[in-house]
């Protein structure tokens, strides 16, 4: 038997006289003298003559201090007691009033019924400074065998109901705790008012709406409320949301810079509350703040819109060039997108191979996953492992945080590795390995991870002549090269220079809002019979700068760079001057610089020198590496 139940029959009689307890044994318990030979007699006894009284469950102590560790057992065990007929004078030890005072700080749900034998006393006496009253009776000595029994009967079944409610009440108490939870766990401002227009209850969000407590809005008057309502919100300019949207009206508010905050707009719903007769009783109110939800469908678009720009930049249709050498190439590019080959681009510093490389991503099955580009040339010695692989923390002096490689940050997409040529051969072997297992370990750490990742190689330079000099691995080359693709440089396929340059122009003058419908045939000319060594970079260079300076709507000759033609240096408005040694290394270092596409190795060894020189005199001269 369980608290849970509500069928507790438990009586507790405490008393230092011996035939008291014997009289409620007798009272409480009628038929605990009955044979087992008299169960067939029973049988036969009518329905109104059979005991009426429960099975109680007594329990008996004959002083204070045992009655408290019988009430004490009782509460531990969860088998609680529900009635205590206690006597007020027990020699020796506690008396009645203590022992009671002792019982209601174990258990203050307990029934109490007072007995005692002296009648010189008044009850107020008796119980003088005595809590909860509405749980004593007072009974005295002697009494009838009824009125324990109707007493027993009546604070037992007290007890149960009692208890029951009181599980009851914490039942609704928990759900309303869960409901207030739920309402506030949606996010909307939420409210009830009633008939009359009062509030009745409010939700989080609805009081942050309107910045009071839910007891502060109960006490506004429903005009003042409504009031208050219209001074916070206001209908927008827009006629089809009328009705159904809400602008916070912000025109009084300024934030700490002086400006006006940010406006919310809010969704308004109103729905009817009705009883269990279908009685309207009030309304409930709910403003849901879609602002947010504006922003995330106008960055999805946005989102969209890029990645529908992204298609169209590295989809087969937006790569200019109809010359027979690039289609040719295009032709195998579109043979190997659907494939995970591994890839070299091989053309010269310009030509647009991180271009093609990125047709080869967005044209494949990865196009949703990453594509990561490392440029294996502009990246110093020691940090380019860790930047292909990674690196624990503590793995060597300054690594104080663990690195992510780019074989990881490329997981699932496409690693693009510009300039592989210029690879030190420790890390090339570390590389096949890679590319033959298809597992990395960052430096410092003990484990292999599995990279599923598809590698496109890129280099300006001749390999087959670095393998015959010893700088670049012949089995690396042979895993790399599974799948070569060269770009022609642009003086082999001067039939796409206007349609390059044209493209430029469209693209620079929408960027700086200019009207340049074109090229002049002087200018067209002067591009078709330039070289270009700088291939498509430089033609794109050289448009951009001569749509800046152009002021027509044509662009003209005179606004191309004047190392394009010996005609256009004539004109130059610059007069022939000797210039001093210093100002002529300062060009030298510049060009070549912007010819090898600032990759230190080779503009050093353009110039001559090495690259410890070249880095001094850069930082002499201040030019920056991009």
């Amino acid at each position: 038997m369980t608290l849970n139940n509500y069928d507790n029959n438990r009586v507790l009689i405490v008393d230092d006289q011996e035939d008291i307890h014997d009289d409620f044994e007798e009272m409480l318990k009628p038929n605990r003298s009955a044979r087992s030979t008299d169960e067939l007699a029973a049988a036969f006894t009518r329905e109104k003559d059979k005991p009426f009284l429960p099975a109680f469950e007594l329990l008996h102590a004959t002083g204070g201090v045992e009655a408290c560790e019988i009430v004490q057992k009782a509460k531990e065990s969860n088998r609680p007691i529900a009635i205590a007929y206690i006597d007020i004078r027990m020699p020796p030890g506690i008396d009645g009033i203590e022992t009671i005072r002792r019982i209601r700080k174990i258990d203050r749900d307990i029934e109490i019924v007072i007995m005692t034998a002296y009648t010189d006393k008044p009850l107020s006496e008796i119980i003088h400074e005595m809590e909860l009253l509405h749980k004593v009776l007072y009974i005295r000595k002697p009494f009838a065998h009824e009125e324990i029994q109707q007493i027993a009967l009546s604070l037992v079944g007290k007890w149960n109901v009692e208890q029951a409610l009181a599980e009851k009440q914490q039942q609704l108490t928990a759900s309303h705790q869960r409901l207030e939870a739920v309402l506030d766990a949606t996010g909307d401002a939420m409210a009830m008012y009633n008939a009359t227009g009062h509030l009745v209850f409010a939700n989080q969000g609805y009081e942050k709406l309107f910045n009071l407590k839910e007891n502060e809005l109960k006490k506004i008057p429903p005009d003042a409320l409504t009031a208050r309502f219209k001074e916070r919100f206001q209908e927008p300019g827009l006629p089809e949301l009328e009705g159904k949207f809400l602008l916070e009206d912000n025109a009084k508010k300024e934030t700490r810079a002086g400006q006006l905050p940010k406006q919310r707009l809010f969704y308004q719903s109103t729905a009817p509350v009705r009883d269990d007769s279908e009685n309207v009783i009030g309304r409930l109110m709910v403003y849901r703040d879609v602002s947010r939800e504006i922003e995330v469908e106008q960055m999805k678009a946005e989102v969209l819109r890029l990645r529908t720009e992204l298609g169209t930049t590295y989809s087969f249709d937006g790569i200019v060039g109809d010359s027979p050498k690039m289609q040719q190439m295009y032709t195998l590019v579109k043979q190997a997108t659907e494939s995970d080959i591994t890839v070299l681009i091989r053309g010269e510093s310009g030509t647009g191979k991180e271009l093609i490389a990125r047709l080869f991503h967005f044209n494949s099955p990865r196009k949703e996953e990453p594509f990561v580009a490392i440029n294996c040339a502009a990246l110093p010695e020691p940090l380019i492992e860790s930047e292909l692989f990674g690196h624990e923390k503590g793995a060597f002096t300054g690594a104080t945080y663990q690195r992510i490689g780019a074989f990881e940050r490329a997981e699932g997409g496409t690693l693009f590795l510009d300039e592989i040529g210029d690879m030190q051969p420790v890390l090339q072997a570390k590389l096949l390995r890679v590319l033959q297992e298809r597992k990395i370990s960052r430096i410092g750490g003990s484990t292999t991870l599995p990279v599923n990742v598809r590698v496109i190689a890129a280099t300006n330079q001749n390999l087959e002549n670095a393998i015959r000099a010893g700088t670049f691995r012949e089995d690396l080359f042979y895993r790399l090269s599974a799948f070569p693709i060269s770009i022609p440089p642009l003086r082999e396929r001067r039939e796409d220079i206007p349609l390059l340059a044209n493209h430029f122009i469209e693209k620079f003058a929408t960027r700086i809002d200019k009207s340049i419908s074109g090229l002049s045939n002087a200018a067209l000319r002067v591009l078709l019979q330039y070289d270009w060594p700088g291939n498509v970079r430089e033609l794109e260079n050289a448009i951009e700068r001569a749509v800046l300076l152009e002021t027509t709507e044509v662009l003209q000759a005179s606004n191309l760079p004047s190392e394009l033609s010996p005609l256009l240096a004539a004109q130059s408005d610059q007069p022939t001057a000797i210039l001093p040694l210093e100002k002529v290394e300062y060009q030298a270092i510049a060009h070549a610089l912007e010819a090898s596409d600032h990759n230190v190795t080779r503009a050093a060894r353009a110039l001559g020198i090495n690259r410890a020189t070249l880095y001094r005199k850069l930082k002499r001269y201040d030019l920056i590496l991009k």
